[in-house]
């Protein structure tokens, strides 16, 4: 059988399957193929026209083929830009900021064990607690010594009157 366009001999095969025009003849539009998955694992190939298959690739989250753009290092090239920026490094800034020198001018725990007791026997237990964690507030003592002030004070109020008198007449 011949081609009705050009006169060129047709496939048998394709006489048979109804076709009048050789391939570069023929009118008819190529076939696409379009998968479809409905389930995990069992996808099956559907035949579909060129333009009904890139409108289902479109539309198809698990398609495949060339109509979505590829995402990585590929496509926006930033695995060049990588090598790049290891062949011509960005020159390093350099810090200006200095920080202050800071002084702190702490008390001794000598001297405010005395003030304290002093303050303990004119006030009482309760205020002179309340105290210390002011000084301490203001930066005047450090938490250490504010540690060790409160334990003393503790440790006044936790004896007998009798001997807490006698040891606050010989700090005094």
């Amino acid at each position: 059988m011949n081609c009705t366009e050009c006169d060129k001999k047709i496939d048998d095969y394709r006489y048979h399957l109804g076709y009048t025009e050789c391939v570069e003849c023929s009118k008819t539009e190529k076939y696409s193929a379009h998968t479809v998955y409905p389930h995990k694992t069992g996808a099956y190939v559907q035949p579909v026209s060129k333009t009904a298959s890139n409108n289902l690739k479109k539309i198809d989250r698990r398609s495949t083929g060339g109509t979505r753009v590829a995402k990585g290092v590929y496509v926006d090239k930033s695995w060049d830009r990588y090598l790049e920026s290891l062949e011509n490094p960005k020159p390093k800034k350099v810090s200006t900021y200095i920080p202050p020198k800071v002084t702190y001018n702490f008390r001794s725990y000598r001297g405010m064990k005395d003030a304290m007791i002093k303050y303990y026997n004119k006030f009482g237990y309760d205020p002179t607690r309340e105290q210390i964690r002011k000084i301490f507030k203001k930066n005047v003592i450090t938490l250490d010594t504010m540690n060790k002030l409160q334990n003393d004070i503790n440790n006044l109020q936790l004896l007998p009157s009798r001997v807490r008198k006698k040891i606050i007449k010989k700090n005094a």
